[in-house]
């Protein structure tokens, strides 16, 4: 299942990003709205707050199918439909908001607003979307470098691996490629058939052909994803690779992309 098509339409527009994140919003401040106001509720005097938890209960319900769907589309476009267990996890815990709200709404014609069964729906969305908040941040930043490493102040090693003639070793590219892109392309996960945790895979390239052009960094989609020339920049999601680590792939590549004993990518341009 792939939606291309309307990716495409929102790339003509300008637009090259997931659009889960905008839908999300909706349907996760209507949950967290409800229990809010249920809480409220609780207090004699402001018992009238339980009708403006049902009616978010019945929005969010109303929104979330969108939101499921929303993400389901950035899954198939911008993962492949990789089953890694942070998706297994957002599609369960989007199933089970799902069925919550539904509840919620059956009970909230049945029930009385303040019945500790519509408070028992109301507290399990909540802890619902608290889950789902947490898979959705382990998807964007579990990937992210510390800042040390992101300001350009990494370890003693990863600067040695820099010669005083500007060489690059595949050592250190590795280790770019092992903190912010093995998240999404490694042997388990090879999203769009890219496997960046070893050299061999790395030269491969993804399904649609080789992402190195040996000493040619201008014309290799590795470049061009990561300084976003290419849509959707990569680490899709997550900050932006360091001018410092940028530089240091465009002159490894550029070098002739040597692999780890130090020789040249086989059809190197690299003088």
């Amino acid at each position: 299942m792939r939606f291309d098509f309307f990716y495409n339409f929102l790339a003509s527009l300008g637009y090259n990003h997931p659009v889960h994140p905008i839908l999300v919003h909706i349907t996760i401040g209507l949950v967290v709205a409800s229990f809010l106001f249920a809480l409220v509720a609780t207090v004699p005097r402001y018992s009238k707050f339980a009708v403006t938890a049902r009616h978010c209960t019945t929005l969010a319900a109303m929104t979330v199918p969108l939101t499921f769907l929303a993400g389901i589309m950035d899954w198939q476009h911008f993962y492949a439909g990789a089953w890694t267990g942070t998706f297994k996890a957002k599609l369960t815990l989007g199933s089970v908001l799902i069925a919550l709200l539904a509840t919620g709404v059956f009970l909230s014609r049945r029930l009385a607003y303040r019945s500790p069964g519509i408070y028992a729906v109301y507290l399990a969305a909540f802890l619902t979307v608290v889950g789902l908040g947490y898979y959705g941040g382990e998807l964007v930043h579990s990937g992210a470098e510390p800042a040390s490493a992101e300001s350009g102040g990494g370890s003693s090693g990863d600067a040695a691996a820099t010669d005083q003639d500007g060489e690059v070793a595949y050592t250190q590219i590795d280790s770019i490629m092992q903190s912010r892109c093995v998240s999404c392309h490694s042997t388990g996960n090879p999203i769009w058939g890219l496997d960046a945790s070893s050299y061999e895979a790395l030269m491969d390239g993804s399904k649609n052909g080789p992402i190195v052009e040996p000493g040619n960094p201008a014309d290799s989609e590795l470049v061009k994803r990561i300084k976003g020339i290419t849509q959707p920049q990569m680490p899709l999601g997550g900050s932006p690779l360091s001018e410092q680590q940028v530089q240091r792939i465009e002159r490894w590549i550029e070098q002739g992309a040597p692999g780890p004993d130090g020789e040249p990518a086989s059809g190197s341009e690299a003088g």
